[in-house]
């Protein structure tokens, strides 16, 4: 095996670990938090476990911070261990997904735990596709998912549809915006989101209609609004279909 081929399948172990990684700590913060969760369905034991919650989204959320700080300065410094499964990026995105599960417990009581069964897998989802597939097709991943977890906050007539409403224009805006200016003075930023090869008018074109679908969603509401997240959820199957293929 020559220098390069072996390099290469280092890479590819690498992202394997890391990917098998991320999806352990997803079974253990989905385990912590459903336990958690029955500690705050019973009575008895109902303000202990919103104590502890409470201290637990206090305690990630500080650790989220200080991790994201040490990542920084470790990247700038060009002290960041890229070839290791564990890093100050990992530990910040563990954190951060611990410190938003609780958060989502805090203000979801009956329907946190549901929420999560379907929250971490997405985050695992996402985190694979991030190592796998090109930046543009992670950048889309994330803002269709929001997208489509906007059109269900509309379909069930949730107390956070508008907020998540408003999120999710800004991160369809942010690659709009990024396409628009002059790849010289931000080419840093638009690498991380888009990547190096992306087509302008499909960008435009795709986060458009995504804008236009999570708006029709908040004014028909309803079973039409999970009928337009059914159509977003289409669309990014066949997304990955084709950039599936496209990476072969």
């Amino acid at each position: 095996m020559n220098e390069k081929n072996q390099k290469r399948k280092q890479a590819q172990d690498l992202v394997a670990r890391r990917i098998l990684a991320i999806f352990l700590m997803t079974a253990l913060i989905l385990w912590g938090m459903s336990s958690l969760y029955d500690l705050m369905t019973y009575g008895t034991t109902f303000l202990l476990g919103q104590r502890i919650n409470l201290i637990v989204m206090a305690i990630s959320g500080a650790a989220a911070i200080g991790c994201l700080i040490w990542f920084l300065w470790a990247r700038k410094n060009g002290k960041l261990q890229k070839d290791r499964v564990l890093h100050s990026g990992f530990f910040t995105l563990c954190a951060a997904v611990i410190c938003a599960c609780c958060a989502i417990l805090y203000m979801e009581y009956y329907n946190g735990m549901h929420i999560l069964y379907i929250f971490l897998p997405v985050i695992a989802g996402l985190f694979l596709v991030y190592h796998l597939y090109e930046r543009q097709f992670f950048t889309f991943c994330v803002v269709q998912t929001a997208a489509i977890a906007t059109t269900y906050c509309f379909y069930a007539g949730m107390w956070e549809k508008n907020l998540v409403l408003s999120i999710t224009i800004i991160l369809c805006l942010i690659p709009m915006l990024l396409v628009l200016v002059k790849q010289k003075k931000y080419p840093e930023l638009i690498s991380w989101v888009l990547g190096k090869e992306f087509d302008t008018r499909y960008t435009l074109i795709s986060y458009g209609v995504t804008i236009l679908a999570v708006a029709a969603a908040a004014l028909i509401q309803g079973k039409l609004a999970m009928v337009v997240g059914l159509a977003l959820g289409a669309y990014l199957l066949a997304s990955a279909v084709y950039y599936t293929i496209k990476a072969m």
